[in-house]
């Protein structure tokens, strides 16, 4: 876990260079709340805290809801996620190693009914010019605020095309709208790169598995490319799918999860290919701007499923089970 904790250092940079420091401050939130929540847990199931805290993967599971979220909302927002998450989604299932579904995405989703304004109240990198510093964020999350003021603060790229489209607008009538960027919205190329880097960092390590990204990102950028073919002015290529919203820390943080994904080989590429065509159809058709929890979280359900049918076969032994 430590490894994953590392991997994650470009994308906080990116955030708090773009942001401000508000992301520091919501990560600092969701690692204290988490190490309480995961000790008291620990103690009401009768476990020792030293041997199940130092391996690292609440510390995780409160990094990626914390980076998933905005980095100026409300302190209770991120506090009922991390409960959520580790409370309902880790221990609710019997606790690390049990758990069916992504904690994380559990947790986010569970925000996303209970809190859906202050999940949509992004910083508009493009109208901010001096960000909040450290005691000032602070106090921006601390005060019971919504968010950063209405004239810095907005739709993500992803969550305004989404209403464009809505609206029967064309994507080259949306793009003159916003500052675009150079290929998935201002910064937020720069976001996911980062991800990318430090998912190279993961598999260089040997940390994840590659069929498992691969695959995602291969189920996102060939419906993208797809659906580009057919009608460019109602669908984005490929490109813009797999730079936008949260496809790369997804692809390298979160379809990985060891416990809640697929286990066997051609498992693994089934669930990151099956996870990928969701988040495109969700972003697409769907209500939500990103669809990458609800993927997640519906592979998840399917998982035990796929492993069962895609077991690897040993070379002289045959079986007489049959399914049921």
């Amino acid at each position: 876990m430590r490894q994953v904790l590392y991997a994650l250092i470009p994308a906080i940079t990116v955030y708090v260079y773009l942001f401000g420091c508000g992301i520091l401050v919501q990560l600092m939130i969701a690692i204290t709340t988490a190490l309480v929540l995961e000790s008291l847990a620990l103690l009401l199931r009768g476990y020792t805290l030293k041997a199940y805290l130092s391996d690292g993967s609440v510390v995780v599971l409160a990094c990626l809801l914390a980076l998933a979220i905005p980095p100026y909302a409300p302190w209770w927002v991120i506090v009922v996620g991390v409960a959520f998450a580790v409370l309902i989604g880790k221990h609710a299932f019997g606790g690390l190693g049990y758990n069916i579904f992504n904690p994380a995405m559990v947790g986010y989703l569970f925000l996303m009914l209970c809190y859906p304004a202050a999940l949509s109240k992004w910083p508009e990198m493009s109208k901010i010019v001096d960000y909040p510093g450290l005691l000032e964020s602070v106090r921006l999350i601390a005060a019971h605020s919504v968010g950063m003021p209405d004239g810095v603060s907005g739709a993500t790229v992803l969550s305004h095309i989404k209403t464009q489209m809505v609206l029967m607008h064309t994507h080259s009538e949306i793009e003159s709208t916003i500052n675009f960027g150079t290929f998935a919205g201002y910064g937020w190329e720069w976001v996911n790169i980062a991800y990318l880097c430090g998912g190279g960092w993961l598999l260089w390590r040997r940390v994840v598995k590659w069929r498992l990204p691969l695959s995602f990102m291969v189920g996102v950028g060939c419906a993208a490319l797809l659906g580009h073919v057919i009608d460019a002015e109602l669908h984005r290529g490929a490109v813009f799918h797999l730079f936008a919203g949260g496809t790369m820390l997804a692809a390298f943080f979160v379809v990985t999860d060891p416990v809640s994904s697929s286990t066997t080989p051609v498992g693994m590429l089934l669930f990151g290919l099956g996870a990928g065509l969701l988040t495109y159809c969700i972003r697409e058709f769907g209500g939500y701007p990103d669809g990458v929890a609800f993927a997640v979280v519906i592979m998840n359900a399917l998982a035990p499923l796929i492993d069962r049918f895609t077991q690897p076969r040993f070379y002289g032994k045959t079986s007489n089970t049959k399914h049921i």
